[in-house]
């Protein structure tokens, strides 16, 4: 059976696919992967290409296709970066969602970016039939990776997973299928606590592998960062580690009501500073995701494909706060520690209406979009 690449292996083949934007040269992609191009044929590999703009058009590349050798013949790599489709719809917060390759709802742009080079995929893996298939992406390649992954699950092959810093990419059903079709030892999910862009799209996406904490690592410094969501960082702080030894971290507050009793004291003016304070915001983040799982069901999550994003958690929100004293106050501090965080308070006795959570919660998805769209651009 095919053992799973080392972290630092997936890191510098997610790293490879970044040099051939432009070169059409598979030894550019060869010289960044020292430790993996021992065990894959990347000279001979076919590089995955499209184009990028709209008036503008250019060709880039978005990736490659690499069998294996030696100990790993009959295995395959399929890495790729992320397209400029996925990267317009980075910061959309107002759009919910395709049907995607297993029937549930998975972000757009993603969806979109993974099926331009899916056929060139499909065509490359054809009459080969691997044992083994390595999806790996980083950032937007991380989150085109898991698409790409569940729509090559049809090939009747093991797939590993492999991501460093990727986004959500489907709603929570999706990432309960997924991670029961892949297992959850086949996904492996890198991501550092302060980087921005694993923090979105927020509910009801979420990662796989579903319910884990995945392979947290401590990035620089306490507040969100820009520089944590770098290859070189990863590929740092995971040197000579298997995926058992890493250094991960765990969530400070791993329930409700730990996170509540944070929310209540961080909502508070004379509470502690938490401005840009990357715990902070995975803890509003949190807390909003836990609101929101008191309020909705699985099979309820459909009816994000007819409203738009904000308006539907806004809604959703606002039932809670009608239904439910606990929920009242838990949105409340919610809002007021989301302010907080952004450096604004909260007025005292303001009406929690949908529209002023709308108005809160567009306020910081747009903040944390900017940033998460910022660390992209230095890509």
């Amino acid at each position: 059976m095919a053992t799973e690449l080392s972290p630092t292996q997936a890191g510098e083949i997610a790293t490879s696919t970044y040099e051939l934007r432009t070169s059409k040269n598979m030894r550019s992609a060869w010289l960044v992967a020292p430790s993996a191009r021992e065990s894959f044929d990347i000279m001979g590999g076919t590089r995955l290409a499209g184009t990028t703009g709209t008036i503008a058009q250019q060709h880039s590349g978005f990736g490659y296709v690499a069998w294996g050798q030696g100990g790993r013949e009959g295995e395959c790599v399929v890495a790729v970066r992320g397209t400029a489709t996925g990267y317009d719809w980075l910061t959309n917060l107002r759009f919910a969602g395709v049907i995607g390759p297993s029937g549930y709802l998975v972000h757009a742009g993603f969806w979109r970016g993974a099926q331009s080079v899916l056929p060139q995929i499909r065509e490359a893996l054809r009459h080969r039939n691997p044992q083994t298939l390595h999806v790996i992406g980083h950032s937007l390649g991380g989150a085109m990776a898991t698409l790409l992954a569940d729509a090559l699950s049809d090939l009747g092959c093991r797939i590993r997973l492999y991501t460093y810093g990727a986004p959500r990419c489907g709603v929570v059903d999706h990432a309960q299928y997924l991670t029961a079709k892949l297992g959850a030892e086949n996904i492996y999910r890198g991501y550092h606590d302060n980087d921005p862009v694993p923090m979105i799209p927020v509910f009801p996406y979420s990662h796989v592998p579903y319910g884990s904490n995945a392979y947290r690592l401590k990035g620089p410094g306490r507040r969100i960062n820009i520089e944590a969501h770098l290859m070189p960082g990863y590929l740092k702080d995971v040197k000579g580690c298997t995926w058992s030894s890493l250094p991960v971290i765990l969530p400070k507050h791993s329930s409700f009501e730990a996170a509540s009793e944070w929310l209540k004291d961080a909502a508070k003016d004379s509470g502690p500073f938490i401005m840009l304070s990357s715990m902070a915001l995975q803890l509003i983040l949190s807390g909003l995701d836990w609101i929101l799982k008191q309020l909705i069901k699985v099979p309820e999550l459909a009816l994000f494909a007819d409203v738009t994003l904000l308006d539907g958690l806004a809604r959703l929100l606002y039932t809670g706060v009608l239904q439910s004293i606990r929920i009242a106050e838990a949105v409340r501090n919610m809002l007021a520690a989301a302010m907080r965080f952004m450096g604004r308070t909260l007025a005292q006795g303001v009406n929690i209406t949908v529209d002023f959570i709308e108005f809160v919660l567009s306020m910081l998805f747009r903040f944390i979009a900017s940033m998460a769209r910022n660390a992209v651009d230095k890509l």
